[in-house]
């Protein structure tokens, strides 16, 4: 009966401190977008006396927006002829749609249970076939070597590939209109 009680105890005592460890959707927000979509890359090359450098930062910042309208538009992902488009409807509810156009392949799913909260957004994506993928993602100020886009960018949960390329398990949607 002992080892019950000290069993029961611990994993209460484990599920209160997992429970207690949940980021906040503000924290959440920056650390995807820290982990994610920010990254350094130093490179020198001296070749017969001559050298090279690279130098590149890339910094993403979330944009929290007090009104969750200043985030409704077009998005559009570089190299690739994914959209989303966000509209707020009457009941003030976020609405979006995401159009994947890849040669031959055109698709559009909408996407429901949307939320964006500390300009992170969550949303489940209901796929042509019925099946549902959930989403994560940030609303960002990405800083490419003095050049920031404001955009949404969006973890996959199901990498893609594309022209043999590496497996991309993150996109970045910049806000065209």
């Amino acid at each position: 009966m002992k080892k019950i009680l000290i069993v029961l105890f611990t994993s209460l005592l484990f599920n209160h401190l997992a429970f207690s460890q949940e980021l906040s959707s503000k924290e959440r927000a920056e650390y995807i977008a820290r982990e994610n979509f920010s990254k350094s890359k130093y490179l020198k090359k001296e070749k017969y006396g001559i050298t090279k450098e690279l130098n590149r930062v890339i910094v993403s910042t979330p944009v929290i927006r007090q009104n969750v309208k200043d985030y409704t538009g077009v998005y559009k992902a570089h190299g690739f002829e994914h959209t989303i488009t966000f509209s707020i409807n009457d009941a003030q509810n976020v609405q979006a749609a995401l159009t994947e156009n890849s040669g031959t392949n055109n698709s559009a799913s909408q996407l429901k249970n949307i939320t964006i909260k500390d300009a992170l957004f969550k949303a489940i994506q209901v796929n042509a076939d019925g099946t549902t993928t959930p989403l994560e993602g940030v609303f960002i100020n990405k800083n490419d070597n003095g050049q920031t886009e404001f955009g949404l960018g969006i973890k996959l949960l199901k990498s893609i590939i594309k022209d043999n390329a590496p497996q991309i398990d993150k996109m970045f949607f910049k806000k065209i209109d």
